[in-house]
């Protein structure tokens, strides 16, 4: 559930792919997972969330591709995001490309992760341009505004961790 430039979606946010948790990526559960927003038959927005902790608390929306160390240190404070609009979940080429534009109307929340349920929630809120100069999407307006989004995600896959070789 959520809006978008005010206004209430129409159908859910869903996650149709799932979210992957990895193990082994700084010694800490860490997920990445797509929200996919249906505007038609033919056309989606979908918001790419890039490997975030599942550990409950507040984190940094960024646009830059940010390798989250400090000191050798895996921090995983921020979250690189993106948007684009395709015609197709999963499509390889998109309609719409959008740009996260950083600023403190963008916020990500995990409320809880459940590691025997495999299951999250989380809320969060982001504004997004759009960086191609023609629009193709019917929905794709120059800046789309995302708040009072709210997700739950279960069956998350986890990852498969080998520590002995096989």
């Amino acid at each position: 559930m959520g809006e978008v430039n005010g206004v209430p979606f129409k159908t859910g946010i869903t996650v149709p792919h799932g979210a992957a948790l990895t193990q082994d990526m700084c010694d800490k559960n860490v997920v990445a997972m797509s929200l996919v927003r249906k505007i038609g038959d033919d056309e989606y927005q979908i918001v790419h969330l890039n490997f975030f902790h599942t550990k409950p608390g507040k984190y940094i929306l960024t646009d830059s591709a940010n390798s989250h160390r400090d000191r050798l240190i895996c921090t995983l404070d921020s979250i690189t995001t993106s948007l684009s609009a395709d015609s197709f979940p999963g499509d390889d080429v998109s309609m719409d490309i959008y740009k996260l534009l950083e600023g403190p109307w963008n916020d990500f929340k995990v409320l809880y992760y459940d590691p025997k349920k495999n299951e999250m929630q989380g809320q969060f809120a982001a504004k997004f341009v759009r960086i191609n100069k023609r629009q193709h999407g019917r929905e794709s307006a120059d800046t789309l505004t995302y708040t009072n989004c709210k997700f739950l995600v279960s069956n998350i896959y986890v990852q498969e961790v080998f520590t002995e070789p096989r």
